[in-house]
């Protein structure tokens, strides 16, 4: 196969696709992004950075689909600087408020669709020396894979899952949706990514962390996640909201939903030459 056939087997639909991009279904996302909780997420990624020495003191830095900027806030700890950008303005909006609440003023944060993005007028060619998307629906073709790469003057990363086992929430799909599709390619996105770095001759490289953990949640607030979470892959029915409040009810312990979330993230970086 050729970067052709990859880039075209990127962009076909699969059902776990997210939806085109949607401001509004991230924005309804806010709260639960923003949660004042320890993200075993950050410490993992900002060490893996350090370890491989892609993020220096002397690192300007590009986080794509940066939410509330936690990334990126743990990125300017040690940064030179740092931009976020985001589709949605509740979460640029949330990263700045968190930003003045750190005090910090080596980042800041930019309202912004990345498929629409134009580098030539922000003057952004080969202007950072570390791009990241982490966990980001915005690298989701060849042309924007190809945009990172003509930001980047130096390293790039992309983190996804592989897999991810949800107690609660792979039953409550099957139950609201029917049996779902396994993508056979464990990560479409991820998998055609790496191939057409590796025939553009960028040798991506590739780390695993597994991860087993614990998530409480009240009804309403499984309920809100649920929906949110649903509603960025295709749109929800009445029907359907019933459906995952009479569930999550029926699941609940003391008013509390009880899950445990294993997964395996995939990180892909390379070096631009």
């Amino acid at each position: 196969m050729d970067i052709t056939s990859f880039e075209q087997l990127w962009v076909e639909k699969h059902e776990d696709s997210y939806r085109d991009a949607d401001p509004s279904c991230w924005d309804n996302r806010v709260q639960e992004f923003n949660r004042n909780k320890p993200d075993e997420r950050i410490n993992l990624i900002t060490d893996f950075l350090l370890q491989k020495r892609m993020l220096t003191k002397a690192s300007t830095v590009l986080d794509i689909g940066c939410g509330p900027g936690k990334f990126a806030l743990e990125f300017a700890k040690t940064a030179q600087y740092v931009i976020g950008v985001d589709i949605a303005p509740k979460m640029i909006q949330a990263a700045r408020e968190n930003s003045s609440k750190q005090r910090f003023s080596n980042v800041e944060f930019v309202e912004l669709d990345w498929q629409k993005v134009d580098l030539a007028a922000l003057e952004w060619s080969k202007k950072f020396d570390l791009i990241t998307a982490i966990m980001s629906p915005a690298i989701n073709n060849k042309e924007n894979l190809d945009k990172m790469i003509q930001a980047s003057k130096g390293y790039c990363l992309i983190c996804h899952f592989l897999e991810r086992f949800d107690s609660v929430g792979d039953e409550l799909q099957k139950h609201v949706f029917g049996q779902k599709k396994e993508d056979k390619y464990g990560n479409r996105g991820l998998y055609c990514l790496f191939n057409i770095l590796w025939l553009a001759k960028l040798y991506p490289e590739i780390h695993y962390v597994s991860s087993d953990r614990q998530v409480n949640r009240t009804v309403e607030e499984a309920y809100h996640h649920y929906v949110n979470r649903f509603r960025a892959r295709t749109e929800l029915t009445p029907t359907e909201k019933s459906l995952i409040k009479d569930f999550l009810e029926e699941k609940s312990t003391a008013g509390l939903i009880n899950e445990r979330i294993r997964s395996k993230m995939a990180f892909v970086y390379w070096k631009n030459s």
